[in-house]
């Protein structure tokens, strides 16, 4: 029997990918983030930035757009005082939480080419 849990990954042309996708910007390193947008063509775009990304590229990328969750390293204690604390590394002071956490939903711009495979989990 299968875990339905369990996370597998695959590739795909960047120009397949849909909303909701978790893509791995970084393979090896597993920085999984969500897209949020794919534009291949100017009448797809939501925004002008990217209409005009979009018109400079002559359809060879893929605009895509994606979460930017920053990944939290290390584990998490409480001071004395109650603060969240990431612990440090041997090059780094431990940190709290909230210096090493996204505080916004930011957004990643990424340009593949339409033909590039990107590393994808299976939903």
């Amino acid at each position: 029997m299968t875990d339905p849990r369990t996370a597998v990954e695959f590739r795909l042309p960047a120009a397949s990918l849909t909303k909701g996708d978790l893509v791995n910007t970084t393979p090896g390193e597993d920085d999984w983030q969500e897209v949020v947008g794919v534009y291949a063509r100017e009448a797809d775009a939501k925004s002008a930035e990217i209409r005009t990304l979009l018109g400079q590229l002559g359809g060879r990328y893929v605009v895509v757009q994606l979460t930017d969750l920053a990944p939290v390293d290390g584990g998490v204690y409480f001071d004395d005082e109650g603060t969240p604390m990431i612990y440090g590394d041997d090059e780094s002071e431990d940190q709290p939480v909230a210096d090493v956490v996204s505080s916004t939903d930011g957004l990643r711009t990424y340009l593949y080419t339409k033909f590039e495979l990107v590393s994808v989990r299976a939903r």
